[in-house]
């Protein structure tokens, strides 16, 4: 056979089967006159565990501070610590002037010796009386009330030693000591001035520990723990560290305050300003595939439902945040496990049967 007779032979052969091909591919809406339904492919709606992530501006603190005040009214007459310097706990601040407590002092002091006289004078009474009783040289009566007086004045020398105590510890209180290791980072009086009672004398900064100190809504705050790991970021330099919730405030309304305790080895000086970056309680959200929403940006964003016996509902939705392809739903009528249209929403209308693609 020659070569033009070939191709003829291998030309029919083709055509032969391009025709059965396309007689048994024909669906059985042809056969009917119908016309064939639309292909669509679908996605699931999912429940999914939304992580939120939220930062908040905050500045990093000393832990422990403290503005030191006398107790009493006086003047300031000296100051043994510039600003700056380094104190350690119990150590000397300042010391007030007042002459209203030494001559306290004073007086106690006296009235213990006077009372220590007398106990010691009673007490050789009381002896001499016992013995003259033995004897049955002085009434009984007598005695008891040698003890009795012997007694008065041992519990007038206690209340008077508890007197003297005060007075020696409100003179005690005329020095003013450091609370605890710090820094002195202001002078808020000088010396020969006056000064009331709870009138801070200086500030102090702890030198050990920091943390950072912000506010958030009180509805976010509930949803936090103590404990909690917080990251910070340290906006001059951008360094990075841990911190964890220490303390959580409550507010019925309005904004409540968090404190983030701040990784001991972090080397910086209070007043920086940080980024605290929180991690809240997971909540399931419902979630559709991004290719499933119809006009997202539009007016009236939409997805397409496909029922139980293949037909659509168009659902109206308002998109959340897009997490990767998926679109958070905040409220919408679908569930978990509907299918939705995820291609060939082209020319679909609400009631239309479809023909869904494997």
């Amino acid at each position: 056979m020659d070569r033009v007779a070939k191709q003829g032979l291998w030309s029919s052969l083709m055509l032969t089967v391009a025709l059965l091909v396309g007689c048994d591919a024909a669906p059985a809406q042809s056969e009917r006159g119908e016309p064939p339904l639309p292909s669509v492919r679908i996605d699931m709606v999912r429940l999914a565990e939304d992580q939120v992530g939220h930062h908040f501006p905050g500045t990093l603190r000393a832990s422990e501070r403290a503005a030191p005040a006398f107790l009493h009214d006086g003047v300031l007459r000296e100051r043994h610590v510039p600003r700056g310097q380094r104190v350690e706990r119990g150590e000397p601040l300042a010391r007030l002037h007042n002459p209203a407590l030494a001559p306290t002092l004073a007086a106690g002091e006296a009235r213990i010796r006077e009372l220590d006289a007398t106990l010691s004078r009673l007490g050789r009474d009381v002896e001499r009386a016992r013995t003259l009783r033995e004897r049955n040289l002085t009434a009984e009566e007598e005695l008891d009330r040698l003890r009795a007086e012997y007694r008065a004045t041992a519990e007038a020398r206690e209340q008077a030693l508890a007197q003297r105590d005060e007075a020696q510890a409100q003179l005690d209180e005329l020095t003013l000591r450091a609370p605890f290791d710090a820094e002195v980072s202001d002078l808020l009086v000088e010396p020969g001035e006056f000064v009331t009672a709870g009138q801070p004398v200086l500030t102090l900064v702890g030198i050990a520990e920091r943390e950072v100190e912000i506010h958030m809504p009180a509805g976010l705050a509930a949803r936090l723990e103590e404990g909690r790991a917080a990251s910070l970021t340290m906006m001059l330099g951008g360094r990075h560290t841990e911190g964890r919730i220490a303390a959580i405030g409550r507010a019925a309304e309005g904004m409540a305050p968090v404190i983030i305790a701040v990784d001991s080895a972090l080397q910086a000086a209070p007043g920086e300003p940080v980024r605290v970056g929180l991690a809240f309680d997971a909540q399931p959200v419902l979630q559709v595939p991004l290719a499933a929403v119809v006009d997202p940006g539009g007016d009236s964003p939409h997805v397409l439902l496909v029922t139980a016996d293949d037909t659509i509902r168009r659902i109206a939705v308002t998109p959340g945040r897009l997490t990767g392809n998926w679109v958070t739903l905040p409220a919408s009528s679908l569930a978990a496990g509907d299918r939705v249209v995820t291609a060939g929403q082209g020319r679909l209308e609400e009631g239309d049967r479809v023909r869904v693609l494997p």
